[in-house]
């Protein structure tokens, strides 16, 4: 009989693992979407229009896309350690050198090399969590995780607001360079104290008792090899796997709607003729929001079984307020009180939403299909935001561009209606060993 209490465990275990996680990814969403409060100066001093600000911001994502599964093996076979590490200094490093931007064309290549750089974190995140935590645990750790998510939103946004006016002229520059210069330094310095803290698996974790330690390693272990049993076979049958194909799709379609308000509500909530300093205020209304909405439906998630109904009902609600949102740009209340709910909504999705890979795959496949799903739906950035640079030039609004966000978050709940049978298959599976077991 264990002497142990196996739910402490895991809680020592995520107090260890989550808070670290939790502040290297605000640094991370916080460097990729700076650029929104920046344009609020920068497009016009480098001569940027709406379409070139759109791609520019969105080709980030190009960067991205081909070095996600080839970063994620990398991590397999360095290390989290390691891999991680040589992330996040790398990235901090591209955000640093964005300040010297003069033109679109040296904005375009920042943002490429910056893409290239990130390559890989998020997923290798979430794949480094399943080393570390049983599947019953994941949807609640994920969204331990992704909570840094909306709060980065939301504390990124006055404080990129903040430096754009306290810091503009210091030392003859102007506030936007500022934003780059200031929010890339802590990558740097975190990448640093990674090396020096973080712990590749839970038999090194030297703060578990070793009997504490052999159960969460064997209990991890087992888990690996019951689901090896239900994966595809090989790396590249799994990512062309209907299911990953499937995933993939939905969170394109997702993303296009999640960066594309994001990249933008800055300079859409400019035009309700506020400060600069009631931009970011006010951007970081719908993160805050959306924070709180992601721990809410994770632990409703928590105490059943995971549905895709889950994923697809709050979904279905950022869809719908996407439209009115777009519609209702000329009253700003109604406007902001639907870009709330519609953050809301896709905010709520995200916890179950990527634990979806892990259900179906493990171990070096799960590795593959995280970063896959990550990469090719992360292509939704790109579109995103050059849609609404595009529409808004060609229209002369953001009243079309914004609903078309909507209709793209729909189109993928629909498509991720195709897993119910798979889905359903996979859960008697799992009961069917639980009960063996």
């Amino acid at each position: 009989m264990q002497a142990f209490d196996e739910a402490a465990v895991l809680r020592k275990t995520a107090w260890r693992i989550i808070p670290l996680m939790f502040v290297l990814y605000i640094v991370s969403f916080i460097d990729r979407t700076n650029v929104g409060f920046a344009a609020l100066t920068m497009n016009k001093a480098i001569g940027l229009t709406p379409a070139m600000y759109g791609l520019g911001a969105g080709i980030f994502f190009i960067g991205m896309c081909p070095f996600e599964v080839p970063s994620n093996l990398m991590m397999v076979r360095f290390g989290a350690r390691v891999w991680l590490t040589r992330i996040m200094i790398v990235w901090g490093l591209v955000t640093l050198a964005t300040s010297m931007i003069s033109g679109p064309y040296s904005f375009y290549a920042m943002r490429f090399l910056l893409g290239i750089s990130e390559a890989g974190f998020f997923p290798g995140v979430l794949f480094y969590l399943t080393f570390w935590f049983p599947r019953e645990q994941r949807t609640r750790i994920v969204a331990r995780f992704m909570i840094s998510l909306p709060i980065a939103a939301a504390i990124g946004g006055p404080i990129s607001s903040f430096i754009l006016q306290a810091f503009d002229g210091v030392m003859g520059l102007p506030g936007w360079r500022w934003i780059f210069i200031v929010e890339g330094i802590p990558a740097v310095l975190f990448g640093i104290f990674t090396y020096r803290v973080l712990l590749d698996r839970p038999v090194q974790a030297k703060w578990l008792k070793p009997e504490e330690r052999t159960w969460l390693q064997e209990k991890i272990d087992k888990e690996l090899g019951e689901d090896q049993a239900h994966s595809a076979s090989g790396v590249f049958a799994t990512l062309f796997d209907w299911r990953t194909l499937v995933i993939t799709f939905t969170g394109i379609c997702f993303v296009i709607g999640f960066y594309g308000a994001g990249f933008w509500l800055p300079q859409i909530i400019k035009t309700f003729h506020v400060s600069t300093l009631q931009v970011g205020l006010l951007s970081a209304l719908p993160n805050a929001l959306g924070a709180i909405a992601m721990l809410v439906w994770a632990r409703r998630c928590r105490r059943r079984t995971m549905r895709l109904s889950d994923v697809i009902i709050p979904q279905l609600v950022a869809a719908i307020a996407f439209v009115v949102a777009g519609f209702t740009l000329s009253q700003p209340v109604v406007a902001m009180t639907a870009f709330c709910v519609a953050m809301i909504g896709l905010y709520a999705s995200m916890p179950p939403y990527w634990t979806l890979p892990t259900m179906f795959f493990s171990g070096t496949a799960a590795a593959a299909a995280l970063a896959f799903v990550n990469a090719v739906s992360n292509l939704g950035g790109f579109f995103g935001p050059a849609i609404i640079g595009f529409l808004t030039q060609s229209t002369g609004s953001f009243k079309i561009a914004v609903a078309t966000l909507g209709v793209f978050v729909f189109i993928g709940l629909v498509a991720l209606l195709a897993l119910s049978p798979a889905y359903a298959h996979r859960k008697a599976a799992a009961a069917r060993a639980s009960v063996l077991a």
